[in-house]
């Protein structure tokens, strides 16, 4: 593996990536299908109201959602973007949700954190996978942002809005990953300033229920400040800033979980200025479940040696397809390994990738699935849980 090719492509394509499968019938959760209206009788915050309009799901009737969801533009939004919905979860959504019944109902019994490096705003199908986790931490190369003011929008600004959305959600809704350079580009603009507005409408999709937003920054003795002031940061400012949402999951008005989502560089490099962030997940708990999908084959590299090694020491169990850690950094005495599908060669652009271990592993045999999780045809994934000891 070549130094340049591995920075070239941590600037192309510091990606998410998602997949998994689906065994029986498809059917359908609550965890993907809500009502388009909010019941009346459950009245939500003014970030809850937001994170539905963007889902194109009707907020509370008060002001300035009830004028702007009678404007034209919402409407044919909205009724689009049901639509796009309604094939990525037939597509999609729903095997995850049927194979995570299957092979992850132990894990997702009790699952107190999910740890999600490279994932950009990728709740979706962290979600979708782990529907149980009490806590769910993201890290992506995008900047946080901040909650669209809804009150100074007009019809022209609508349509930017919806606009800048539809781009910002292409690739992951079409591919099932978000590309790094691009989505830095397409959430970089007055109408959407980052990931926050992306993780709203994708808990709002979801049917959860946004309680409160709060900045959430990493201080440099790794501890995290929470404040409710919000900041927008740009450029290496924003790396260790972030967001605290606190949120309801589906149907359940009592159970209190939280999202944290920083921006971050996870290079060694990076994290030996950012000395922060570094102590903050070398502090993580010991216990998390580590989400890895078309993570660019970054922990492959030796520029990313302390996150790889991170998630190795703090993970009891890690789901991930091929570009995530390289089959022989696992210590094969530690971790017994469950593989899905079927492994090829990565795509041209990770040709040098390629792993001999993994593909003598994978002629021993391996579980079948019927939807895409990461590059190309997504065909692999591997599910490392640690030994008991």
């Amino acid at each position: 593996m070549k130094l340049q090719k591995f920075i070239f492509q941590f600037g192309i394509l510091s990606i998410v990536c998602f997949n998994a499968c689906s065994q029986g019938p498809a059917k359908e959760k609550h965890i993907s299908i809500i009502e388009k209206k909010t019941p009346e009788n459950k009245k939500n915050s003014y970030y809850n109201n937001v994170a539905l309009f963007l889902a194109g799901i009707k907020p509370d009737t008060v002001y300035p959602f009830n004028n702007l969801i009678k404007k034209n533009n919402w409407i044919k939004y909205s009724n689009s973007f049901d639509s796009i919905w309604n094939k990525v979860e037939e597509t999609s959504l729903i095997k995850i949700e049927n194979w995570g019944d299957s092979e992850l109902t132990d894990i997702n019994k009790d699952l107190k954190t999910l740890f999600y490096p490279f994932s950009g705003p990728d709740f979706l199908y962290a979600t979708h996978f782990f529907p149980n986790a009490n806590k769910y931490i993201l890290f992506g190369l995008e900047k946080t942002g901040s909650v669209p003011d809804l009150k100074k929008l007009n019809d022209k600004s609508t349509a930017n809005l919806f606009v800048s959305i539809n781009k910002a959600l292409d690739e992951i809704l079409n591919l099932s990953f978000f590309i790094t350079k691009q989505m830095c580009s397409e959430l970089n603009n007055q109408d959407v300033d980052g990931a926050l507005p992306v993780i709203l409408l994708f808990m709002a999709r979801t049917g959860n229920t946004i309680k409160d937003i709060k900045n959430a920054t990493i201080e440099n003795d790794g501890k995290l400040t929470i404040a409710d002031t919000f900041i927008v940061y740009k450029g290496s400012n924003r790396y260790g800033k972030g967001v605290e949402i606190t949120f309801n999951p589906p149907n359940n008005d009592t159970l209190i979980k939280k999202l944290y989502y920083f921006s971050a560089d996870l290079t060694d490099e990076a994290l030996a200025k950012n000395t922060g962030c570094k102590i903050y997940l070398q502090n993580l708990d010991t216990n998390v479940t580590t989400f890895l999908k078309s993570a660019s084959y970054l922990l492959h590299n030796s520029l990313f040696t302390f996150v790889r090694n991170t998630v190795l020491n703090k993970s009891e169990e890690i789901l991930q397809d091929d570009s995530g850690i390289a089959y022989h950094f696992f210590d094969k005495s530690n971790w017994n390994f469950q593989l899905y599908g079927s492994y090829v060669k990565p795509i041209s652009d990770f040709s040098y990738c390629y792993q001999k271990d993994l593909n003598k592993e994978y002629e021993k045999g391996s579980k079948a699935f019927d939807f895409k999780y990461g590059y190309g045809k997504g065909l692999n994934m591997l599910l490392a849980r640690k030994v008991k000891k």
